[in-house]
């Protein structure tokens, strides 16, 4: 039944509205949000971003569980010492020092070593995810979905009954018979 679910979700934001850039921006913000403690400064500063900017939710949301997932299964021990590779730089002390004493940078938490590391990591994370995913998403716009909804076949075909039985599974809605 999750999985079902998850294909829902997949196909509602893959055909959704909004724009690409905001699905992608979406899962930006979610790795981020995802390798950072949601009870950190950060992490309340960054869920606050993402219901307030034009971000897609759900592929937020889907983006931080993956990065929770993979946090999980052991990606998360890198965090302290990346942390600790940009805090503990000789060369960047002072800059720190005046960066992280900012009024509201000092709520961000960021002087934390596993905060800064895995804020680091999610945002390379982010950034490195976000051109494939919106060339992806408008791919799959352009392509697939226009070109098969189009389809005179794939307009007969979804008139059947059992067809419209296995819409209202995978996708949710109404029978007609």
């Amino acid at each position: 039944m999750i999985l079902l679910a998850w294909i829902r979700s997949l196909y509602r934001v893959l055909s959704a509205d909004a724009s690409p850039s905001a699905v992608a921006l979406g899962i930006a913000f979610g790795m981020l949000l995802g390798c950072v403690p949601i009870t950190s400064g950060l992490g309340l500063v960054l869920v606050a971003a993402i219901l307030v900017f034009r971000v897609q939710l759900s592929s937020a949301l889907l983006a931080m569980g993956l990065a929770k997932l993979a946090i999980a299964v052991g990606a998360g021990v890198a965090f302290v010492p990346a942390g600790a590779l940009l805090l503990e730089n000789e060369s960047l002390r002072p800059k720190w020092t005046t960066v992280l004493n900012l009024p509201v940078v000092a709520w961000l938490d960021l002087d934390v070593l596993g905060v800064m590391g895995g804020a680091a990591i999610g945002l390379a994370a982010g950034l490195a995810l976000f051109m494939p995913v919106r060339q992806l998403v408008a791919s799959y716009r352009r392509c697939v979905h226009e070109k098969v909804s189009q389809n005179r076949f794939f307009q007969t075909l979804t008139n059947f009954w059992f067809i419209k039985a296995l819409r209202f599974i995978f996708l949710g809605g109404e029978v007609v018979a």
